[in-house]
């Protein structure tokens, strides 16, 4: 597939203009077909705080997760539950995807649609099936101990960020210390989507149609997914229900304080995110 691979770089200019996040997206025709065309834009030292994080925490560079991407799209495209689109090509510096059909949703939280927490808990527990020894990309795993790493990364980032002696930092750093010296245990490291919502999907009326983003799966304890799947998912009972048709669901919720906690940390510019977090947790 290097062909299409080459000549959505060389016309890249002339391709069809999509959105700008983490990549510059394209859309053009090859061959007869619709496809889509992402440019990572968060590589070398140009990362955002998530991507720092996914750095820090899981060994994650583009470049990288690139390079393993068909591991990726291998585990997820036999997947019976929710389509995953078709990677089509990839390399260092871009992937090409398969076009598909569907409205995009732009809220974190998933619409009801028709048994989508149900469909969604089902895609979540065949991906949760087999478990890991490490963390990281997968394909390379090479992350020994998560929970260190994570760690390590909250240290840095408070002090470079949440190291004033404001409230909320405070607050911030006050919490740090108290859980710095515990020991943390996954149920499982497996096959997760770090930035998980419902945006991430796209949609025919409010019914998910397809995962169109990869860019974010790595493997990890399964408790990150699942704690905020917890908030984004209307029926609960639903989602588990679907889960349970793989394995038991795992108790998430003491870990799920260290995730949000983390994750609350990416947006130190606002700090109503971690407010609102620190609340339930202090």
């Amino acid at each position: 597939m290097t062909d299409i691979l080459n000549y959505a770089k060389e016309h890249f200019d002339a391709l069809e203009q999509g959105g700008i996040s983490s990549n510059e997206i394209r859309f053009f025709e090859y061959d007869g077909k619709k496809y889509v065309f992402k440019k990572p834009l968060m590589v070398g030292d140009n990362l955002s705080p998530f991507w720092q994080m996914m750095k820090n925490v899981f060994s994650f560079t583009f470049e990288k997760q690139n390079k393993n991407l068909p591991k990726v799209y291998e585990a997820l495209k036999d997947n019976p539950h929710i389509p995953v689109a078709p990677l089509i090509a990839a390399d260092e510096t871009a992937m090409i995807y398969g076009f598909l059909e569907g409205n995009s949703y732009e809220e974190d939280a998933f619409p009801g649609g028709t048994e989508n927490a149900y469909r969604l808990g089902q895609f979540i527990g065949y991906n949760h099936q087999i478990a890991h020894k490490g963390c990281g990309i997968l394909g390379a795993c090479d992350v020994t101990d998560f929970f260190s790493n994570a760690l390590s990364h909250m240290e840095q980032f408070i002090q470079t960020h949440w190291n004033s002696a404001g409230k909320i930092d405070r607050k911030v750093q006050l919490y740090f210390n108290s859980i710095r010296k515990k020991s943390f245990q996954s149920a499982r490291y497996s096959l997760i989507m770090a930035d998980m919502s419902a945006d991430q999907f796209l949609y025919k009326g409010e019914d998910i149609a397809a995962c169109v983003d990869l860019d974010a799966y790595v493997i990890g304890p399964v408790e990150w997914e699942l704690a905020f799947l917890h908030k984004q998912v209307r029926d609960w009972d639903n989602f588990t229900a679907g889960y349970e048709t793989y394995q038991p669901m795992p108790d998430f919720e003491e870990l799920s304080h260290f995730f949000y906690f983390l994750m609350a940390l990416n947006p130190y510019w606002d700090k109503s995110e971690m407010e609102e977090v620190l609340e339930t947790l202090m």
